[in-house]
C-alpha cells in the first residue's frame, strides 16, 4: 500500500516539475490558450500563447516574463515550423 501511494505522490512531483497538468490546462477553449512550449534550458523556454486574436511569443524564465514579438492571429491552424522554413527560403517540400 506504502508502494503504490509513494508512485501516486511522485507521478504528481512530476506532472508538477514539468507542467504537464499546465499544459492540459492551456488546451481549454478560453480566451487565453498556450499553443507550443520549447524548453530552451533549465528553466528557460519560449511559449507561443494565444490571446483572443493575437499570438505572443513569450520569453519565460525564473526573473520573469518578456514579450519577444506579436502576430495577429488567424483561424487557420498553425503551421509547423518546418513548413514555414520552406516557404520563406522558397523551397518546396520534397513529395
Amino acid at each position: 500500500m506504502l508502494l503504490i501511494l509513494g508512485l501516486i505522490f511522485l507521478a504528481l512531483a512530476l506532472l508538477k516539475r514539468f507542467g504537464l497538468a499546465a499544459r492540459l490546462q492551456g488546451r481549454g477553449s478560453g480566451a487565453l490558450r498556450v499553443e507550443e512550449r520549447v524548453a530552451l534550458g533549465p528553466r528557460k523556454q519560449l511559449v507561443v500563447v494565444r490571446f483572443l486574436n493575437k499570438l505572443l511569443v513569450l520569453g519565460v524564465t525564473d526573473n520573469g516574463i518578456n514579450l519577444i514579438a506579436e502576430h495577429q492571429a488567424d483561424n487557420e491552424p498553425i503551421p509547423d515550423f518546418q513548413t514555414t522554413l520552406d516557404q520563406e527560403t522558397g523551397e518546396d517540400t520534397p513529395s
